[in-house]
């Protein structure tokens, strides 16, 4: 719906004014607060149409006005003013190369953007469809047993134990080591995981002692590979930011947004759709988790080359400082990818 100028800077005005003080704007501050050289009953006016039309709500009789969720909707589409972020807070300050694992990257990206926003920061990890298998690594781990260990893009390493009553030949590990590196290096999750794959053409023209090591292996890694797929973990941080929130001074609603942040599918699914090329910013209502209407969410894609990895953003009360949030989400998914490239973690 078309606002015009006055009706457009005033709704702006209200946001920033609630978001700064966290109660109803009334016209008589409008107007010692800006100089838009109009009379308070003018301000109020408009006030009023814009409550009409939906903007803005009016929480008690005779009180000022606050912004709806269309309000700050339209904020976000059309007034936001982007701040400029400081590059103290890139995603590789504090990483050496002794601390390269990703969920630690993760949750320190996560942790400087709480730090900079003051609100909670969530990330997906890797999506699993994008993930290849680097390399699957056999060898002997004494009294019987294979030490199975399956390397990915992302960095994720898994280990496992297969016990076997035969000893492994240091030949026999030689070729299943030869086999999986040839058969497996670089492909998908998804196709790794076909159950119908049997692979008989790479080891078909071994001995059966090694064919069958190497189907008992594929069969584990198959396995591995399942896990991850349906990991729907979320990394969290800065949870205690929603306490200091004083939408959130209801326990019972606290309560049912925190269950469902640490519920894991419900966040993750929320995470997993707010995919865009840009910013995603879903407002209250706009959500389809009822628990989670009270809150603004603010994400953005990272990648590792052209290939979209997870998302990263923040948690907060519909009454949020875009202005600054939006650029920092922003700024942080892009420092993370960056990470994730010099580190070689995607």
């Amino acid at each position: 719906m078309f606002l015009d100028e006055r009706k457009q800077k005033i709704l702006g005005a209200v946001v920033r004014d609630y978001v700064e003080s966290v109660r109803p704007i009334g016209s008589e501050e409008l107007v010692q607060r800006h100089d838009w050289g109009v009379k308070s009953a003018t301000i109020r006016n408009e006030l009023a149409e814009l409550a009409e039309l939906g903007y803005l709500k009016q929480p008690h009789t005779s009180s000022g006005r606050i912004p709806s969720d269309q309000g700050y909707r339209f904020y976000v589409d059309h007034l936001m003013i982007g701040h400029n972020i400081s590059t103290k807070g890139r995603a590789d300050h504090g990483i050496d190369n002794s601390a390269l694992e990703l969920d630690r990257i993760l949750r320190l990206t996560c942790s400087m953007l709480t730090q900079y926003t003051s609100y909670t920061s969530v990330a997906t990890p890797p999506r699993p469809t994008d993930t290849t298998l680097s390399h699957i690594f056999v060898t002997s781990a004494g009294d019987g047993r294979m030490l199975i260990v399956v390397l990915f893009s992302t960095g994720q390493v898994e280990n496992r134990i297969i016990n076997e009553p035969h000893p492994v030949t240091t030949s026999e590990i030689v070729i299943l080591n030869n086999l999986l590196l040839a058969a497996y290096a670089g492909k998908t999750l998804q196709s790794m995981g076909l159950a119908d794959d049997k692979d008989e053409s790479t080891a078909g023209e071994q001995t059966l002692r090694v064919r069958s090591l190497f189907e008992m292996i594929t069969n584990l890694v198959r396995q591995v590979v399942v896990s991850i797929e349906h990991n729907e973990q979320v990394v969290l941080e800065g949870t205690r930011e929603m306490l200091r929130q004083p939408e959130f001074r209801d326990i019972e609603k606290l309560e049912t947004i925190l269950e469902t942040f640490h519920g894991g599918p419900a966040l993750f699914e929320i995470l997993s759709k707010s995919v865009d090329s840009d910013v995603t910013v879903v407002i209250g209502q706009e959500h389809v988790f009822t628990a989670m209407q009270d809150c603004s969410i603010i994400t953005a894609p990272y990648y590792a080359g052209a290939s979209e990895r997870g998302t990263i953003g923040v948690v907060g009360p519909t009454r949020m400082d875009y202005d600054r949030t939006v650029p920092a989400v922003h700024y942080f998914a892009q420092s993370l990818t960056q990470t994730l490239i010099r580190f070689g973690k995607a």
